[in-house]
Order: structure tokens, then sequence, then C-alpha cells
């Protein structure tokens, strides 16, 4: 959580050295605090009363008043310090109140004591400030009280800063879309009686003078105006420094803009930066902790994002640069569930938000923390589904998931990728966590997720993914009873080779009769004579089949029509269009079930299968190419799949040795090449 925060006090203590032999050295004057920094002036400010802005990277280990924060001089003399703002996991801003050239100061701070006395205040006069939060839900627009009530009403914020002017085409802090903002600072007004000031926003902005409201240019509406249209008023100022409050809210990213401006000689023009107060500046030495232990600053590093069907997927580097890791263990604790360990964690952030990482050093008993927050810019270099290389490196991301420690929303976005494009190994993860959340049975995801998981299962116990389906909730099951039925029916055939299998294809057809899933079924009779070596009674039942299809032609466009299916299949695969494919091969499946004895069916079906990761109905399929189109040219290249599932299938060796022989009994094919690299693979 984060808050502006304005707190002064001035610190006229002394202090006594630290003799501690946990203290990183004798010059550590404040024993309990547990980190330290060097300032030294960088740039004196224009006028004094607005001290010296110090910015610290905020790892959470600060007051949320920053009331911790200890300012000394070379003296060990305690200097005043004002808080500015603190937002945890970003940065914590102070004013200190005059820095001598060439002294070196100390700030001492973390820990929970209290340290800055308020025995004297300072009140710095802020300079230009700008905050930005989220837009509330339900905000409205056209008044003063609304403008108020919205920002009370926004607890998320975005992040703070010293600006120069208000002049901003966006959300320096974050979205650009659905925020409030808020400007505070001092206009220095000398000599200005009569002036008109006028405001441009995208959308409703209020500006106040001396902490009373002035004037508005409410509602919803884009920045464009001109002299006769744009919303001003004539002020009269009697004041050197004039205090001047801006709001705005934007709702939605069609251009958001903010700009306080005024009159100079009949021209509007935007209040320049120099007419504004505005802090001097101080520079920061690294920190360091009292014992020398590591300081847990994280750096976050945006590789890139992807989107895909309305979900948004980023490629996340976290480390802590320049810390001396030796002898630590390193842990990364995320919002959404997941954990990593070691210096550096890379993973990707589904349906992204703000969030915090926890990192823990430990070390023995010894242990340090820091938390870091994760924002999202719009720079970020953006990868495409249109290019394979970016969709495989975003599937290896997501393999390396936590998939049982991640959110059910974290969960969710992995399996909208996961579903398309990786294979049911790699969805199962997934869906196996998000099912264990409860969803319920009607949710779009639910169907692929139970599907996934239990192919998954059939690859290694086929016969209890079959139990398993069986035993799904009766009510769910009759939902997306088609699905299921052929999920069982396919694990008889291409699994278990189990003639159980006619008696279910008959309930099948019984319950659906005169439908694809019914032909399916009749179909997958088939399939199963055809796998257990029974080619008359697989023919026998395609061709009973076939005899059902409407067919004008009596068979003469077959041949052409396979030709067609076959170079369409080709070209969906090679493009990595695999539902596209799969759905063209159940097309021709329905069409003409004997084109599994007379066309590259079979070996294109294995294909299609491998992209889906699906490698023991990839290899049943085919090394029963190879037994019915053993003469076919094509063989080589089913062996070269086959290999492919073998090696999916953990069995390596036997991959390797196909690979192997087809490199070298036929170097000159177009697959040899290929053949030769795999198989020198570790």
């Amino acid at each position: 959580m984060r808050s502006a925060v304005f707190y002064f006090g001035a610190i006229l203590l002394a202090l006594t050295p630290c003799a501690t032999s946990n203290a990183q050295d004798a010059s550590w004057l404040v024993r309990d605090a547990p980190f330290r920094v060097g300032v030294k002036l960088k740039q004196a400010p224009r006028i004094a009363d607005a001290g010296i802005a110090i910015e610290l990277p905020d790892f959470g280990q600060s007051r949320q008043d920053l009331a911790d924060a200890l300012l000394v001089d070379d003296k060990g003399q305690m200097q005043p310090l004002a808080a500015a703002w603190h937002g945890q996991g970003q940065r914590a801003l102070l004013l200190a109140k005059d820095l001598k050239p060439g002294v070196a100061y100390q700030l001492y701070y973390g820990g929970n004591a209290a340290r800055t006395l308020q025995a004297q205040s300072w009140a710095p006069k802020l300079s230009l400030f700008m905050e930005t939060r989220r837009l509330p839900e339900g905000a409205r627009f056209e008044t003063w009280q609304d403008m108020q009530q919205a920002w009370n009403s926004a607890t998320k914020v975005d992040g703070a800063g010293f600006v120069g002017t208000i002049y901003e085409a966006g959300n320096p802090f974050g979205d650009s879309a659905n925020f409030v903002t808020h400007y505070t600072g001092y206009l220095q007004t000398t000599g200005l009686k009569d002036t008109v000031l006028y405001t441009l926003s995208s959308d409703a902005s209020f500006v106040c003078v001396n902490d009373a409201f002035e004037f508005a240019w409410p509602g919803f509406h884009s920045p464009k105006a001109d002299a006769n249209t744009v919303h001003s008023k004539k002020m009269t100022f009697s004041q050197d420094w004039t205090k001047i409050d801006y709001y705005a809210e934007k709702y939605g990213a069609n251009e958001p803009a903010t700009v306080l401006g005024w009159d100079q000689g009949g021209k509007l023009q935007a209040i320049p930066p120099q007419a504004w107060l505005h802090p001097g500046a101080a520079q920061t030495d690294t920190i360091v902790e009292a014992h020398g232990w590591p300081v847990p600053i994280v750096k976050v590093e945006n590789n890139s994002y992807i989107g895909y069907a309305f979900q948004w997927y980023y490629d996340v580097k976290f480390s802590i640069p320049g810390a001396k890791l030796d002898g630590w263990n390193v842990q990364w604790q995320f919002e959404d569930g997941a954990i990593c360990t070691g210096p550096e964690c890379q993973r990707v952030i589904t349906n992204p938000q703000r969030q915090f990482v926890t990192v823990t050093l430990q070390r023995g008993t010894d242990q340090v923390k820091g938390v870091k927050e994760i924002d999202f810019p719009d720079s970020i270099p953006a990868d495409s589904i249109n290019t394979p290389a970016d969709v495989v490196h975003y599937l290896d991301l997501l393999s390396h998931e936590p998939a049982a420690l991640l959110s059910r929303d974290a969960l969710a976005g992995g399996l909208v990728f996961l579903r398309d494009f990786g294979t049911d190994e790699q969805i199962a993860s997934f869906a196996d966590a998000w099912l264990k959340k409860g969803p319920a049975s009607d949710e779009p995801l639910w169907l692929p997720a139970q599907l996934a998981r239990l192919r998954a299962m059939a690859r290694t116990n086929p016969q209890a993914a079959v139990t398993d389906l069986r035993s799904l909730d009766p009510q769910a099951r009759n939902r997306y009873a088609k699905q299921f039925s052929m999920l069982e029916i396919n694990i008889l055939v291409f699994y278990l080779h189990d003639p159980s299998v006619v008696d279910l294809a008959k309930r099948i057809e019984f319950q659906y009769p005169k439908s694809d899933i019914a032909q399916f079924a009749e179909v997958r009779t088939g399939d199963f004579y055809r796998l257990t070596d029974h080619y008359p009674e697989a023919v026998a039942q395609y061709e009973e089949v076939q005899k059902a299809i409407t067919d004008e032609s009596a068979g003469r466009k077959l041949p052409s029509e396979d030709q067609a299916y076959s170079i369409t299949i080709k070209d969906l695969i090679t493009r990595n269009l695999r539902s596209d494919a799969s759905n063209k091969l159940d097309e021709w499946e329905l069409k003409h079930p004997m084109a599994k004895f007379n066309s590259d069916f079979l070996l294109l079906r294995g294909r299609m299968l491998l992209a889906f990761g699906r490698w023991n109905e990839a290899l049943s399929e085919l090394e029963s190419f190879k037994k019915v189109q053993h003469d076919s040219p094509s063989v080589i290249d089913a062996d070269f799949y086959r290999a492919q599932a073998l090696d999916g299938l953990g069995k390596k060796d036997e991959a390797r040795k196909i690979w192997n022989e087809i490199a070298t009994d036929y170097p000159k094919h177009e697959l040899a090449a290929q053949c030769k690299a795999l198989a020198a693979k570790p």
C-alpha cells in the first residue's frame, strides 16, 4: 500500500557512535538503523523553502510515514528532514532543508523506529508534485464534489513524483486509461494581478487556488479547444507564491491529457517550468546494510509481452544487481502465488495487474527481505503469436511455472494460451491446478481443462483415465456427453486396444443416431480392427460407413479430393495451424474413411497429433501407416515422425537410433540433415 505523506520534523540531537560488533564499522552512528546511504548536494534550489529532494528506492524496509529516516552531517549532527511521499516497493521522496556543498551527509533509515523528532518543525513549500491513482468504479465527472469523491475513493496509487509543469499526455506512473491525477505546487505570481488561467484536459479537470475551488472543465470530452471554447478564469494574485491544486479524471484510454496554462499577452500557453517552485537535487551513493549483508533492491526487467485472445502475457526477469549473494539462499514470492528460487527469477506473468514480489535472503539464522512492486509500462517490446519462436518461448516459460501454487486468475490466463498452443502435457499441470480451485462446469475453460487432464493421464495410465472420466459428476458429463464419449472411445482404441469399444460405439450410435459423433464411433471401430492388425474387419467396417455417406460421383472424385485434403492439411501443419489441421482431418475422415488405407491420411494425422503432444496416439497412427502403406515413398517420413513420438514418450535412445538410420541410409533425403542434428542432441 502507498500513500502521500507530508510529515515534517527538525532533528537537533547528538548521536552516540555504535559499539556493537554487528555494525559494519565504527562509523555506523545509528545502532538500530539497518541501512545507510551517503548523500551530497547535487543542485541547490532556486528558493530555499523548496528544500533538496532525496530519492531512494523503496524495498519495504521503511515506515509508511518515513519517520525512520534520519539525516546527519559529517560531524554527526542531525539535519532537518521532511517526508514528501512513500510508495512501498517503489520509492521514497524526502526533502532536506539544507545541504552544504562539498559536505558528505549520511541518511540512516529502515526498521520500525521513529527517529524523526518534532522539537522544531520545518514545513517546506512543496514543489510541483504529481500523483496518479486508479479511477474508482462509479466515478462521476460533472462537479467539484464529484472530483473530490473520486480522489478520496481512489485507494490504488500508481505513483508520484516531482514534475516540471502541468503538461502531460498520459500517465507517467501507470496505465494511461482510467486514472485520476492530482498536481499540487506553488506558482510564482510576483507582479501578476489580473491573469487568465485555463485548463485543457481529457476528460474532466478542476483547478483550486490557495485551497479554494475556482473553475473546471467537467464531463467527458477530448482535450481540443480554442480561445473561444477553452475553460478559463481571470484570477487576481496578491502573493509572491500562490498554491495551485489541479485535479483530473480520465475514463478510457483515448487522448489522455492534462494542461494548465495562462494568457500571456493575448497568447494562450502552458505555464512553463520556470514559473513553478522546484526543489534542489541530492546525489546518493550505494545503499549499505549495517552488517555488510546484501541490500535486497530488486531489479525488474520486462523483456517482452505477447497478446492472445484478450489476454496478455509478460516475460519478466527479477534480480538483485550488484549484491554479493555467495552463501545466501534466495527465494522469490509473488502475489499471484508463484515461488521461485535462485539469484535470478524469470517467469511469465499472466493477466498482469500491479503486484508485489518479496525476495527473501537467508543465510543460517541471518535473514533480510525486500519488496518490489511490479509494473508493466507501455514501452515493453511486443512478441507475436504469428512468430513460432515467440510462441515456443512463452510455452517454455509457462511450462516452468509452479502451477500448483498459482492463483485461479493466473491459472486461467495461462490455460487460454496453453489450450491453443501447448501440448497436453503442458496444459495438464495448469488444468489440474485450475480444476482444483472448484470452477463450475459451465465455465468456458472447464471442458478443455478436463480433456487435457484426462489425455495427459492416459499417456501413462489409460485405464485410470477411463475410470476417472466415467466417475465425473453426471450432470457435468451429460453437458459435454459427446466430447467425453469421443475421448473415452479414443483412449479405448488408441491406448488400450480394448475390444469393448465395439459395444461403446454401438451405444453412441444408438444415443446420437445419424450424427457426426455416431459416424466417428463407427470409424473408431474400424480403427480398433486396424490397430490390432485385423485388416479385413477394418476394411469391412470402413466400407460399411462409406455406404452411408452421400456421394453423387459414386466414388469417382474421391482420389482427387484425397489429394486436395492432403495438400491443404500439409500446409496447415507447416504453418502451425494445428487446430485447423485437426478439423480438416475430421472432415476428411467423415467423408472418406478408406483414405486411411490408400492415402497419406494416417501420416498426416500422426503429424497433427504430434503438434498436440499426443505421443501415444501419434505413434499408433504412424506405425499403422507403415504397415498399411509399406511400399509408400513416405515411409521414411513416417519413421522420422515416429522417432519424434518416441522422443516425446521419453524413449530417446530408440528415437536417436531411427534418426541415425535415416541419416546414414538415406543421406540425400530432405530430412537427413535434420535427422543427423536430432540424433546428435544430448
